[in-house]
């Protein structure tokens, strides 16, 4: 018993493993860069937002693919989320808070499949790809809630385009957690 206490499982045991929870950060690097090299095409709204489309749709194809192939429930569940995201990008009627009341209803959802989804991430690459993404969603919300204010140079002319760098960098990761 104290021998199972002492040894850590295989996920966690080097920090180096954790890498991609610092894409987000960096992304956020990336906007500050892009605006003090003048290069604001790269990080403008229109690009960012049909990227972000674009990032979704495949998300969700690939989620459905895995799932119609495997079968495996954390599939399902990222391509009901990835769907959920979609349709908050497309600015369907109503999506905008809706994504809140899916994303809920999703979460409740995987909590009672909660067995077997932490069994598919249990010494997996896909469990750390998960928080990176979760933690790169989380870090959009907060930048589009203006929780950075003062505390972020320049936040007031740069938080649209850190929402959607952020946005599309937490989509990216969506992808790599399907592909996993």
């Amino acid at each position: 018993m104290v021998q199972r206490l002492l040894t850590r499982p295989t996920w966690c045991r080097s920090l180096w493993h954790w890498w991609p929870l610092v894409l987000a950060p960096l992304a956020v690097a990336g906007v500050y860069l892009a605006e003090a090299l003048g290069r604001a095409e790269l990080i403008s709204k229109g690009p960012h937002e049909v990227a972000g489309v674009v990032l979704l749709s495949i998300a969700a194809a690939v989620s459905g693919v895995r799932w119609a192939v495997g079968r495996e429930r954390f599939h399902l569940v990222l391509l009901a989320l990835s769907v959920a995201f979609l349709c908050r990008e497309i600015h369907f009627r109503g999506a905008h808070r809706g994504v809140y009341v899916a994303a809920g209803l999703i979460g409740a959802w995987a909590f009672a499949w909660r067995r077997p989804l932490l069994a598919s991430l249990a010494d997996r690459p896909r469990g750390r790809w998960l928080v990176a993404t979760m933690w790169s969603y989380l870090l959009a919300i907060l930048v589009q809630r203006r929780a950075f204010r003062g505390v972020l140079p320049n936040e007031a002319v740069l938080h649209s385009q850190l929402e959607e760098v952020l946005e599309n960098v937490s989509h990216l990761l969506l992808v790599v957690v399907g592909l996993l």
